[in-house]
């Protein structure tokens, strides 16, 4: 029904493209990365500088990807709940994080200091574009939140967990 509010509306996928793309891009640098002698089954001969995703990487190339998907889930869910300014700057920090990532990849492991500056326009490109087609007009989130028929503090504690996991895991040492 035209004018009907959705619960997902097809912009907010615009808001999900740049963090997706990148961490992608940088987890499959940091797969092709790694050893011959890692592919060969040694897995404890892990080349990446995250704690966290180093150990899943020393676990199996599976447990690395399967880490990946489960960060991919945890920051579009977070970017989906949060009103959009807080939706936008938590997708650049993402953004920026991985584009250093796979910069890293690139200068130091590919020593390839022109992709490095391609990646890093390619990615301003990516952000503004997916930006501008991405944003409402009202600030509002993407996802409808009152279609739930949930209290307003549920989302902000939800939002609070999505957080709080992810900064426990990469940023608090173990």
């Amino acid at each position: 029904m035209p004018g009907t509010p959705q619960l997902l509306p097809l912009r907010a996928i615009w808001l999900l493209v740049p963090p997706i793309l990148l961490c992608t891009l940088d987890a499959g640098f940091t797969l092709y990365g790694q050893s011959p002698n890692y592919w060969a089954g040694n897995y404890a001969d892990v080349n990446e500088l995250s704690p966290s995703f180093a150990h899943a990487l020393s676990i199996h190339p599976l447990a690395f990807v399967g880490l990946i998907l489960l960060w991919i889930v945890l920051f579009s869910a977070t970017i989906l709940l949060l009103p959009e300014l807080l939706a936008l700057t938590i997708s650049v920090a993402i953004v920026i994080g991985h584009v250093a990532g796979a910069g890293g990849w690139l200068l130091y492991h590919f020593e390839n200091y022109q992709a490095c500056i391609a990646l890093v326009l390619v990615s301003a490109f990516v952000i503004v574009l997916s930006f501008k087609r991405g944003q409402c007009e009202s600030g509002q989130s993407a996802f409808d939140w009152q279609r739930t028929g949930l209290p307003g503090w549920s989302r902000w504690a939800l939002v609070a967990l999505l957080i709080a996991l992810p900064v426990w895991w990469l940023l608090i040492p173990h």
